[in-house]
Protein backbone atom coordinates (compact mmCIF):
# COMPACT_ATOMS: atom_id res chain seq x y z
CA UNK A 1 0.00 0.00 0.00
CA UNK A 2 1.52 3.43 -1.09
CA UNK A 3 2.60 5.32 1.95
CA UNK A 4 0.19 8.75 2.42
CA UNK A 5 3.39 10.80 1.07
CA UNK A 6 4.18 8.93 -2.23
CA UNK A 7 -0.04 9.64 -2.76
CA UNK A 8 -0.02 13.27 -2.24
CA UNK A 9 3.17 13.12 -4.51
CA UNK A 10 1.21 11.39 -7.27
CA UNK A 11 -1.65 13.08 -7.27
CA UNK A 12 0.33 16.51 -7.40
CA UNK A 13 2.13 15.15 -10.65
CA UNK A 14 -0.97 13.96 -12.01
CA UNK A 15 -2.51 17.37 -11.24
CA UNK A 16 0.50 19.31 -12.79
CA UNK A 17 0.42 16.93 -16.14
CA UNK A 18 -3.21 17.67 -16.67
CA UNK A 19 -3.06 21.21 -16.13
CA UNK A 20 -0.15 20.94 -18.61
CA UNK A 21 -1.82 19.60 -20.86
CA UNK A 22 -4.94 21.39 -20.85
CA UNK A 23 -2.86 24.74 -20.90
CA UNK A 24 -1.12 24.09 -24.27
CA UNK A 25 -3.89 22.53 -26.07
CA UNK A 26 -6.24 25.73 -25.54
CA UNK A 27 -3.50 28.42 -25.31
CA UNK A 28 -1.12 27.55 -27.66
CA UNK A 29 -0.64 26.43 -31.51
CA UNK A 30 2.96 25.76 -31.92
CA UNK A 31 4.44 22.14 -30.24
CA UNK A 32 7.58 24.11 -30.80
CA UNK A 33 7.32 26.02 -28.11
CA UNK A 34 6.23 23.98 -25.11
CA UNK A 35 4.92 20.62 -26.27
CA UNK A 36 1.66 18.90 -24.55
CA UNK A 37 2.14 15.84 -22.11
CA UNK A 38 1.13 13.61 -24.79
CA UNK A 39 3.86 14.44 -27.42
CA UNK A 40 6.46 14.05 -24.90
CA UNK A 41 5.09 10.59 -23.79
CA UNK A 42 4.81 9.86 -27.51
CA UNK A 43 8.36 10.77 -27.86
CA UNK A 44 9.43 8.67 -25.08
CA UNK A 45 7.53 5.34 -25.84
CA UNK A 46 9.44 5.94 -29.93
CA UNK A 47 12.51 6.42 -28.21
CA UNK A 48 12.22 3.36 -26.38
CA UNK A 49 10.71 1.17 -29.06
CA UNK A 50 14.10 2.07 -30.95
CA UNK A 51 16.40 1.33 -28.25
CA UNK A 52 17.53 5.11 -28.50
CA UNK A 53 16.60 5.56 -25.01
CA UNK A 54 17.74 2.81 -23.07
CA UNK A 55 21.16 3.65 -25.33
CA UNK A 56 21.57 7.02 -23.74
CA UNK A 57 19.65 6.63 -20.87
CA UNK A 58 22.15 3.87 -19.37
CA UNK A 59 25.33 5.57 -20.54
CA UNK A 60 24.32 8.95 -18.52
CA UNK A 61 23.42 6.73 -15.56
CA UNK A 62 26.70 4.51 -15.21
CA UNK A 63 29.11 7.45 -15.79
CA UNK A 64 26.64 9.38 -13.05
CA UNK A 65 27.46 6.31 -10.33
CA UNK A 66 30.73 5.69 -10.83
CA UNK A 67 31.96 9.43 -10.79
CA UNK A 68 29.45 10.28 -7.86
CA UNK A 69 30.25 6.66 -5.94
CA UNK A 70 33.93 7.66 -6.36
CA UNK A 71 33.23 10.96 -4.95
CA UNK A 72 31.78 10.02 -1.97
CA UNK A 73 33.84 7.65 -0.90
CA UNK A 74 36.88 9.59 -1.83
CA UNK A 75 35.50 13.26 -0.94
CA UNK A 76 34.14 11.65 3.01
CA UNK A 77 37.14 9.98 3.66
CA UNK A 78 39.52 12.77 2.41
CA UNK A 79 37.29 15.08 4.44
CA UNK A 80 37.50 13.35 7.38
CA UNK A 81 40.98 13.59 7.34
CA UNK A 82 40.51 17.51 7.06
CA UNK A 83 38.79 18.24 10.06
CA UNK A 84 40.70 15.63 11.94
CA UNK A 85 43.75 16.68 11.35
CA UNK A 86 45.06 20.95 11.10
CA UNK A 87 48.47 19.73 9.15
CA UNK A 88 46.06 17.83 6.62
CA UNK A 89 43.73 20.60 6.38
CA UNK A 90 46.59 22.67 5.76
CA UNK A 91 47.81 21.00 2.65
CA UNK A 92 44.63 20.04 0.76
CA UNK A 93 43.46 23.63 1.32
CA UNK A 94 45.16 25.40 -1.76
CA UNK A 95 44.05 22.07 -3.70
CA UNK A 96 40.76 22.06 -3.24
CA UNK A 97 39.87 25.96 -3.55
CA UNK A 98 41.78 25.47 -6.97
CA UNK A 99 39.71 22.37 -7.93
CA UNK A 100 36.73 24.53 -6.70
CA UNK A 101 37.22 27.94 -8.47
CA UNK A 102 37.74 25.86 -11.96
CA UNK A 103 34.36 26.12 -13.97
CA UNK A 104 33.45 23.14 -15.42
CA UNK A 105 32.57 24.28 -18.46
CA UNK A 106 36.45 25.56 -18.59
CA UNK A 107 37.86 22.01 -17.04
CA UNK A 108 35.57 19.85 -19.31
CA UNK A 109 37.82 20.30 -22.81
CA UNK A 110 41.30 19.77 -20.62
CA UNK A 111 39.72 16.26 -19.81
CA UNK A 112 38.28 15.81 -23.17
CA UNK A 113 42.06 16.68 -24.76
CA UNK A 114 43.39 13.78 -21.92
CA UNK A 115 41.12 10.71 -22.08
CA UNK A 116 39.13 11.35 -25.15
CA UNK A 117 35.16 11.57 -25.45
CA UNK A 118 34.10 7.75 -23.78
CA UNK A 119 33.13 7.24 -20.63
CA UNK A 120 36.52 7.75 -17.93
CA UNK A 121 36.33 11.47 -18.85
CA UNK A 122 32.87 11.96 -18.18
CA UNK A 123 33.28 10.19 -14.78
CA UNK A 124 36.39 12.42 -14.39
CA UNK A 125 34.20 15.42 -15.04
CA UNK A 126 32.17 13.67 -12.29
CA UNK A 127 34.30 13.40 -9.78
CA UNK A 128 35.97 16.25 -9.39
CA UNK A 129 32.85 18.39 -9.50
CA UNK A 130 31.32 16.38 -6.87
CA UNK A 131 34.12 14.98 -4.62
CA UNK A 132 34.55 18.81 -3.40
CA UNK A 133 31.43 19.59 -1.87
CA UNK A 134 31.21 16.31 0.01
CA UNK A 135 35.23 16.72 1.01
CA UNK A 136 34.30 20.34 1.99
CA UNK A 137 31.08 19.30 4.24
CA UNK A 138 32.74 16.51 5.59
CA UNK A 139 35.59 18.18 6.90
CA UNK A 140 32.96 21.03 8.93
CA UNK A 141 31.22 18.32 10.55
CA UNK A 142 34.22 16.63 11.98
CA UNK A 143 35.89 19.98 12.89
CA UNK A 144 32.01 21.16 14.71
CA UNK A 145 31.77 17.83 16.77
CA UNK A 146 29.95 18.45 20.15
CA UNK A 147 32.64 18.47 23.05
CA UNK A 148 30.15 16.10 25.25
CA UNK A 149 30.26 13.90 22.60
CA UNK A 150 34.39 13.50 22.65
CA UNK A 151 34.65 13.78 26.20
CA UNK A 152 32.34 10.86 26.29
CA UNK A 153 34.28 8.77 24.14
CA UNK A 154 37.15 9.25 26.26
CA UNK A 155 35.12 8.34 29.33
CA UNK A 156 33.99 5.16 27.80
CA UNK A 157 37.84 4.83 26.63
CA UNK A 158 36.94 3.81 22.94
CA UNK A 159 40.17 3.51 20.80
CA UNK A 160 40.57 5.45 17.55
CA UNK A 161 38.81 3.01 15.33
CA UNK A 162 35.30 3.17 17.72
CA UNK A 163 35.65 6.72 18.32
CA UNK A 164 35.52 7.10 14.35
CA UNK A 165 32.85 5.02 13.65
CA UNK A 166 30.33 5.75 16.77
CA UNK A 167 31.06 8.98 17.47
CA UNK A 168 32.91 11.62 14.97
CA UNK A 169 31.16 10.04 11.94
CA UNK A 170 27.47 9.28 13.19
CA UNK A 171 27.79 12.78 14.63
CA UNK A 172 29.15 14.51 11.31
CA UNK A 173 26.16 12.65 9.17
CA UNK A 174 24.47 15.47 9.09
CA UNK A 175 26.96 17.40 6.89
CA UNK A 176 27.72 14.82 4.63
CA UNK A 177 24.45 13.98 3.78
CA UNK A 178 23.92 17.46 3.19
CA UNK A 179 27.43 17.60 0.64
CA UNK A 180 26.07 14.44 -0.99
CA UNK A 181 22.47 16.51 -1.26
CA UNK A 182 24.93 19.28 -3.39
CA UNK A 183 26.89 16.52 -5.05
CA UNK A 184 24.04 15.37 -6.96
CA UNK A 185 23.19 18.30 -8.63
CA UNK A 186 26.66 19.56 -9.27
CA UNK A 187 27.26 15.37 -10.61
CA UNK A 188 24.21 15.81 -12.98
CA UNK A 189 25.45 19.35 -13.97
CA UNK A 190 29.12 17.74 -14.75
CA UNK A 191 28.12 14.84 -16.66
CA UNK A 192 25.40 17.10 -18.99
CA UNK A 193 28.12 19.50 -19.43
CA UNK A 194 30.64 16.76 -20.56
CA UNK A 195 27.85 15.13 -23.04
CA UNK A 196 27.15 18.01 -24.60
CA UNK A 197 30.69 19.23 -25.34
CA UNK A 198 31.77 15.95 -26.89
CA UNK A 199 29.97 12.44 -26.66
CA UNK A 200 28.60 10.01 -28.73
CA UNK A 201 26.10 8.67 -26.25
CA UNK A 202 24.44 9.48 -23.22
CA UNK A 203 21.25 12.11 -22.39
CA UNK A 204 23.80 15.30 -22.88
CA UNK A 205 24.24 14.02 -26.05
CA UNK A 206 20.07 13.53 -26.89
CA UNK A 207 19.85 17.07 -25.60
CA UNK A 208 22.21 18.43 -27.87
CA UNK A 209 20.79 17.01 -31.12
CA UNK A 210 17.04 17.55 -29.69
CA UNK A 211 17.80 21.33 -29.60
CA UNK A 212 20.25 21.24 -32.95
CA UNK A 213 16.52 19.64 -34.60
CA UNK A 214 14.04 21.80 -32.86
CA UNK A 215 12.63 18.34 -31.30
CA UNK A 216 10.94 20.38 -28.46
CA UNK A 217 9.52 16.69 -26.98
CA UNK A 218 12.34 15.06 -27.18
CA UNK A 219 14.18 17.88 -25.66
CA UNK A 220 11.79 17.54 -22.80
CA UNK A 221 11.89 13.85 -22.52
CA UNK A 222 15.67 14.48 -21.96
CA UNK A 223 14.73 17.14 -19.21
CA UNK A 224 12.14 14.63 -17.43
CA UNK A 225 15.29 11.51 -17.45
CA UNK A 226 17.19 14.17 -15.84
CA UNK A 227 14.57 15.15 -13.45
CA UNK A 228 13.64 11.71 -12.52
CA UNK A 229 17.64 10.70 -11.96
CA UNK A 230 17.96 13.42 -9.61
CA UNK A 231 15.01 12.48 -7.68
CA UNK A 232 15.66 8.76 -7.49
CA UNK A 233 19.44 9.86 -6.23
CA UNK A 234 17.58 12.26 -4.21
CA UNK A 235 15.53 9.43 -2.59
CA UNK A 236 18.17 6.77 -2.56
CA UNK A 237 20.77 9.41 -0.19
CA UNK A 238 17.48 9.90 2.06
CA UNK A 239 17.13 5.86 2.60
CA UNK A 240 20.76 5.87 3.11
CA UNK A 241 20.44 8.19 5.97
CA UNK A 242 17.48 6.38 7.81
CA UNK A 243 19.49 3.13 7.66
CA UNK A 244 22.81 4.77 9.47
CA UNK A 245 20.86 6.99 11.02
CA UNK A 246 17.53 5.53 12.32
CA UNK A 247 17.13 8.31 15.47
CA UNK A 248 17.37 11.15 12.41
CA UNK A 249 14.32 9.65 10.41
CA UNK A 250 12.30 12.26 11.76
CA UNK A 251 14.62 14.73 9.64
CA UNK A 252 13.67 17.41 7.25
CA UNK A 253 14.11 17.42 3.71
Amino acid sequence: MLSKELRRGLVSIFAGLALWEILTRLLLENELLIPPPSSVLRTLWELGATGQLNKHLLATLFEFVCGFSTACVVGILFGYFMGRYKWFDDVMDPWIATLYSIPVVAFVPFIIIWFGIGMVSKVIVVFKITAVAIMLNTAAGIKNIDPTWLELSKSLRLNPRQNTFKIRLPAALPYIVTGMRLGVGRAMLGVIVAELMAANAGLGYLLRDASETWDSPKLFVTVLLLAGMGMGSFTLIKKAEQKLAPWRETAEW
